[in-house]
């Protein structure tokens, strides 16, 4: 997975603009070190998030949004600068209207330099709103909080108010135990408010996924030049780790597992860990 060109070609012509690639570096060194909410307050930071976390967090919500069929109001929660809707034009490109609510000015003006790359008649003229998603927030479609909520000090208490102003609710957090963990309590409000679960689970009973173990998923991104010299890696891809739920107010069809483990190809046959409609863990040949 790669960024669309035009928004690659636009991050690099910002790069030719930014701070040397080693300050870039070591902002997000310290960045990740020091748990910063928002990599957006200086320059050298915006450069790291663009060259590196943009491609990753990207490749992890177009995965996601493949479980939707299609999407024509998109609200974007926490947009930073908006990843997201990159993300669900490449998808849907009929989609019509984008709302992107962003607390950063810094973000937001990022987000606005990039859209103009962009020839999506709905990004180019999304509406941005400088505010938090604390604040009342507008009716969609569909909407989308990615990496969002682990930033939150009480997350759970905002998940009605999401709800109410949507049909589509499209929830994704790193792919860690802590990332699953908040995602297993959002899945559970919203089974509480009856939604529909659209995926990745196949059943609304307990999750059955306890103690240490997490359910996560990943997505391969290409590193480009660029990416590489911010990681300071040499692999020419890094694998983005992520858990997620997607929840409707309209029911869906019913399917009957998801794979959750990566498959084991054994002499002969491959085992598939699933998680089945029964609600249960199964082990499959």
């Amino acid at each position: 997975m790669q960024l669309p060109p035009k928004l690659q070609e636009a991050i690099d012509q910002i790069a030719q603009h930014s701070p040397s690639l080693k300050k870039a570096r070591e902002a997000l060194s310290q960045g990740y070190r020091e748990g910063r909410a928002s990599p957006f307050a200086d320059e050298a930071m915006r450069l790291a998030y663009l060259g590196s976390r943009m491609p990753a967090t990207y490749a992890a919500i177009h995965k996601v949004l493949q479980n939707v069929s299609s999407i024509h109001h998109l609200l974007d929660l926490g947009a930073g600068p908006g990843t997201a809707s990159w993300a669900a034009i490449d998808l849907f490109p009929m989609l019509e209207k984008i709302t992107l609510v962003e607390k950063s000015k810094e973000a937001i003006a990022l987000g606005q330099t990039l859209a103009k790359s962009s020839t999506s008649p709905a990004l180019q003229t999304a509406l941005w709103l400088n505010q938090s998603i604390t604040d009342p927030i507008p009716t969609a479609d569909a909407a989308i909080l990615s990496y969002v909520l682990n930033e939150v000090k009480d997350p759970l208490s905002l998940i009605e108010s999401f709800w109410n102003a949507v049909d589509l609710l499209i929830i994704i957090e790193p792919g860690t135990p802590r990332g699953f963990q908040l995602i297993r309590k959002i899945r559970q409000k919203l089974i509480d408010l009856n939604a529909h679960l659209i995926a990745p689970c196949p059943h609304a009973a307990a999750c059955p996924i306890q103690g240490s173990d997490w359910c996560h998923f990943s997505a391969r991104v290409e590193r480009t030049r660029l990416h590489r010299l911010l990681k300071e890696g040499s692999l020419g891809y890094e694998d983005e780790k992520f858990s997620y739920v997607i929840a409707s107010k309209t029911p869906c069809a019913p399917f009957s597992s998801r794979i959750i483990r990566q498959p084991q190809k054994q002499s002969g046959f491959v085992r598939l860990s699933v998680c089945a409609d029964s609600g249960k863990l199964e082990e499959k040949t």
